[in-house]
């Protein structure tokens, strides 16, 4: 299961095929990527360019850390938007970071499961 924008044999190379330590990855992002993405909707709900910064870059990180290019990219876009204050279209780009995120956390869950299986 290779799509472009995540790459999940990068992700077990990563963690050096340790099941525990993908599982526990798999469980922060669950707890701590929807209060990530909640700061970015509240930045933006608030007009705080500084903040839509802050939370993005904050995500950025995490998303290349599950080698999740395609959500990355998205979070860099936002990030920039609030280094240049400029607002216009961060609604729509958290629409599609969202999604991305849905979508990695299904292929996360998918991926620990088949390593588990083996």
């Amino acid at each position: 299961m290779n799509r472009e924008g995540f790459d999940p044999q990068a992700l077990l190379h990563r963690v050096d095929g340790n099941l525990t330590l993908l599982q526990e990855l798999v469980d922060l992002f669950g707890t701590e990527v929807p209060g990530m993405l909640a700061g970015i909707e509240k930045a933006i709900q608030q007009g705080s360019a500084s903040e839509l910064e802050r939370a993005s870059h904050k995500i950025k990180g995490s998303m290349l850390q599950l080698s999740a290019h395609a959500a990355a990219k998205l979070a860099l876009q936002l990030e920039e938007s609030g280094q240049t204050g400029s607002m216009e279209g961060t609604g729509l780009l958290l629409e599609k970071l969202i999604q991305e995120v849905n979508v990695l956390d299904h292929e996360l869950r998918s991926i620990l499961q088949n390593q588990l299986s083996r």
